[in-house]
């Protein structure tokens, strides 16, 4: 099912399955989310209880293994209705034994969307329903149209990914630096040769996709105690830019597949939440 809400500047569509954004439109009709077409059959998915996966695909909870699909199973499941306003809408799943198959603990998972003026916040809560720690990750996955649709004399090529400060990224594995304490990335498909580039605790709280012709931007904010990310497929087809605000850096960055010591894990005690949130502006 879906679910439309608006304000005065900007509409947007959730679809209960993963209780994903699906369209965001500005007040001239204009979409800015990814159309989800072949190369990317998506959206803006939720990512938990993972965000990317360890290299094996598999993991263990106390020496028991286990397996998860990239990014954890909420972006495929079957959100329920707990509450829908005109401006506001609230999803929610919990843990049941599919669930802890594939990861062994007790959750109730729910996020916001709520809109106001130009400004979409999303928030995700996670509770601990079990009586043991609850370790996971949390995050976003928004993709965003390139060129926007406003913007039909631009290109993919057109456009920059600017940080709000100065940052240094690179991407250690392939001895590339993208960015070497600046604040503004050039788009082009080599930019993404290497797949995802990512700020682990950034200076900046805000990362936009701006269009250099025409001005116009999607901006994202999130809390930079966590980590950003920037993805595109390095493919033609692939016209748009995935700003990812997530709690923590990924799976893949720990070097241990035990759930428990990941050292990038959040982690809830029984009885406790942890509530991630980000905000996308159109500018």
């Amino acid at each position: 099912m879906q679910y439309t809400i608006k304000s005065d500047k900007l509409t947007a569509v959730i679809d209960s399955f993963g209780g994903e954004l699906h369209s965001l439109k500005d007040e001239a009709g204009n979409e800015y989310i990814w159309t989800a077409e072949d190369v990317w059959k998506r959206h803006a998915p939720l990512l938990f209880p993972f965000v990317c996966n360890t290299k094996s695909k598999k993991y263990t909870v106390n020496g028991r293994e286990y397996a998860l699909s990239n990014h954890g199973f909420a972006r495929d499941t079957d959100f329920m209705k707990v509450s829908a306003e005109d401006n506001r809408v609230i999803l929610s799943i919990s843990s049941d034994e599919a669930t802890k198959a594939k990861y062994p603990f007790d959750f109730d998972f729910s996020v916001i969307y709520a809109l106001e003026g130009n400004k979409l916040t999303v928030s995700m809560k996670a509770e601990n329903t079990g009586n043991a720690d609850m370790p996971f990750f949390v995050g976003g996955h928004p993709g965003f149209l390139c060129p926007f649709e406003c913007d039909k004399d631009s290109s993919f090529e057109d456009y920059d990914v600017v940080y709000e400060k100065n940052e240094t990224i690179t991407q250690d594995d392939f001895g590339v630096t993208v960015l070497d304490n600046g604040n503004r990335v050039p788009v082009s498909r080599e930019l993404f040769k290497n797949d995802v580039f990512l700020k682990d605790k950034p200076a900046s709280s805000w990362v936009s996709l701006v269009s250099r012709k025409s001005g116009k931007s999607v901006r994202v904010s999130y809390d930079n105690s966590g980590c950003i990310a920037v993805w595109s497929p390095y493919d033609e087809r692939g016209h748009f830019v995935c700003l990812e605000p997530w709690a923590s850096a990924p799976v893949y960055c720990c070097d241990t597949e035990e759930l428990t010591e990941m050292p990038h894990a959040k982690h809830i005690a029984p009885g406790d939440s942890f509530t991630f949130s980000f905000a996308i502006e159109i500018k």
